[in-house]
């Protein structure tokens, strides 16, 4: 991930952005129009760079309503044979997934820095490929709202992709503590090095939503 890139999209750009998602427009678009956005996932999955903010919104946030949307999915195996550094078993098993989750951004930086070390075939193409990927889910992430309020949270679709956010692209050091603003969760942590305290605000309703539905 090129934290330093979104760090600095995240400072220059939270001040100007206040956008909410709709999700039910969204859900009314996907289900309504599924091979239209079998085209967008199928640009996304290819790196297309010309999706725009709108496009790529749809895609990340629409994926929860489609019949492949399981964040129950955690793929421990993967993150059982990253944390022992067996790149060779993640390469095995990574590609499999995303075919199953595209919209992981877990699973994405995962890739990514298994293909950046040069496991598999073809890794350089995948590694390019995968960088694109993750970094359009992450600024569609940051783009979905200002983040520093509860009013204006930043939405994912699943817990992982909040994590990645604030460990992998804001790069945040403790967490100090969490909370609740009616559906938004607020996270307290300081920056490595620094004693300052912040807090960060994320709306994870539709993953909240699933997982209540099927208990």
């Amino acid at each position: 991930m090129r934290k330093n890139l979104f760090i600095a999209f995240l400072l220059v750009s939270l001040p100007l952005l206040l956008r909410a998602i709709d999700y039910r427009a969204i859900e009314v678009d996907v289900t309504m129009h599924p091979a239209e956005y079998k085209a967008l996932l199928d640009r996304f999955i290819a790196a297309d760079t010309t999706l725009t903010t709108d496009e790529m919104s749809t895609v990340y946030y629409g994926f929860a309503f489609t019949p492949s949307y399981e964040p129950r999915d955690s793929f421990p195996e993967i993150h059982a044979a990253y944390d022992r550094q067996d790149f060779q078993e993640v390469a095995r098993l990574i590609g499999p997934a995303l075919e199953l989750n595209p919209l992981s951004l877990d699973l994405s930086v995962i890739a990514l820095a298994v293909y950046e070390r040069g496991i598999g075939p073809t890794p350089g193409a995948k590694a390019l490929n995968m960088a694109i990927r993750s970094d359009m889910i992450a600024n569609t992430i940051l783009q979905s709202g200002r983040g520093t309020f509860a009013q204006s949270p930043f939405y994912v679709i699943s817990d992982s992709d909040r994590r990645r956010i604030l460990n992998n692209v804001i790069g945040i050091g403790p967490v100090i503590g969490t909370d609740r603003v009616g559906d938004v969760e607020a996270i307290k942590f300081t920056f490595p090095g620094h004693s300052r305290q912040h807090i960060l605000y994320f709306d994870n309703t539709l993953e909240e939503n699933f997982l209540k539905n099927r208990k």
